[in-house]
């Protein structure tokens, strides 16, 4: 009898101020990934949980505790992902420096300040650099989730999350009408 893989864990880091749609849309994208058991059971390929600082609101950006905990996870996780804003915080643990990388266009100014080593690419719904990964905003994050989870488990599994979404997916990282 064969067993099914291990969970894979998302880790969700939660800051003040983070948009809610940034963090939950992408999260969903891997939360609709299941497969079908021989005894007709649908089960997830992801463990999802998130994380903070501590409880309550973060000052992420200048809070060095959160930024050390955040650069420890991700040198840790085999791949660590960035929606929106998101990106300036990783930018800030160095984590970024002299690798290609996205944000949100309306904060683009702020979060390119926050990694002057980064080497930002502003006509990018988002960037894949390996085991690193970031996006622009909320529909940009959907995206760059699902682009992931064809790597890891295939297309047809992205198509078939995107569908239990019904969101469009927008397959072409470059694709990005907002730049």
């Amino acid at each position: 009898m064969s067993t099914a893989p291990p969970l894979q864990r998302v880790a969700v880091a939660l800051f003040e101020g983070f948009t809610v749609l940034d963090v939950y849309g992408p999260v969903q994208a891997f939360a609709s990934c299941r497969t079908v058991q021989p005894d007709g059971t649908r089960r997830p390929l992801f463990e999802i949980f998130s994380m903070a600082g501590e409880a309550g609101k973060v000052k992420a950006v200048a809070d060095q505790k959160f930024l050390d905990r955040l650069a420890a996870a991700s040198q840790r996780a085999r791949i660590t992902t960035t929606v929106c804003t998101g990106s300036a915080l990783l930018a800030r643990t160095g984590l970024l420096d002299g690798r290609p990388a996205t944000s949100n266009k309306i904060a683009w100014d702020w979060v390119t300040q926050q990694g002057p080593r980064v080497l930002w690419k502003r006509k990018a719904r988002w960037v894949d650099d390996g085991n690193v990964l970031t996006s622009s905003g909320v529909s940009a994050g959907i995206d760059m989730a699902l682009s992931l989870i064809a790597r890891m488990h295939g297309r047809e599994m992205a198509l078939t999350s995107a569908r239990n979404m019904e969101y469009v997916w927008r397959e072409g990282a470059d694709d990005d009408p907002f730049a």
